[in-house]
């Protein structure tokens, strides 16, 4: 086991879910959803991957303990929800938003990991979890497919390449650093995978279509 790392910064936290929570209800307005649904939608979506990261932990999960956090994802989301719900139906700056939340969530989540102790391949599970659970939870609700388990594009392999990357620089370096390179990495990667429509990796023999 590695020793534990520094503890994550509050204000980090507090800024990469409120990014993402206004990308989720961004992704919920431009998706039909109502006005309470997609208040919620964006609040699962930047708090849902943390809670399930603090579960795992065993930590008293931050979303409920803290008293800034709750209401920063609120307003978050309703910002998201009125002024980017456009910006995110336009398939570029939707995927480059998307990579973004995707490669915060990651870095937070593993720096959260590690700061407690937990063994390297742990700490790079709860990176993809913080990344995807939130993400996972609104395709349910709004009845999509969850991009994680799709076989078209790599979003899981984004998101596990992704935080194999950040556990390995945040040996090497702060993890200031190590977030930047981390979202930079991953929204290129997941970026391209789609626009080059690179297929997820799939067992021989297997259709492309899940539902076949």
């Amino acid at each position: 086991m590695l020793s534990a790392q520094p503890s994550l910064p509050l204000w980090l936290e507090i800024a990469a879910m409120a990014t993402t929570g206004a990308y989720g209800a961004a992704v919920a307005r431009s998706r039909n959803v109502p006005v309470s649904g997609t208040l919620f939608a964006g609040i699962m979506m930047g708090l849902g991957g943390g809670m399930a990261r603090d579960v795992l932990l065993g930590e008293q999960a931050v979303a409920i303990s803290n008293i800034y956090l709750l209401p920063s994802i609120l307003a978050a989301a309703l910002v998201g929800a009125l002024a980017f719900y456009r910006v995110v139906q336009i398939a570029l700056p939707n995927l480059v938003i998307h990579g973004i939340a995707f490669g915060l969530l990651i870095s937070i989540g593993c720096q959260k990991a590690l700061s407690v102790g937990t063994p390297a391949l742990s700490a790079i599970f709860c990176g993809v979890v913080t990344a995807s659970v939130g993400g996972m939870a609104i395709d349910a609700l709004t009845k999509h497919r969850s991009a994680a388990f799709s076989q078209a594009h790599w979003t899981l392999t984004s998101l596990i390449i992704g935080s194999t990357l950040y556990w390995a620089l945040s040996i090497m370096t702060n993890f200031y650093l190590a977030i930047a390179i981390t979202v930079l990495v991953t929204t290129v990667l997941f970026v391209t995978s789609v626009m080059r429509n690179w297929p997820s990796p799939k067992w021989p023999g297997e259709s492309s279509d899940m539902n076949a």
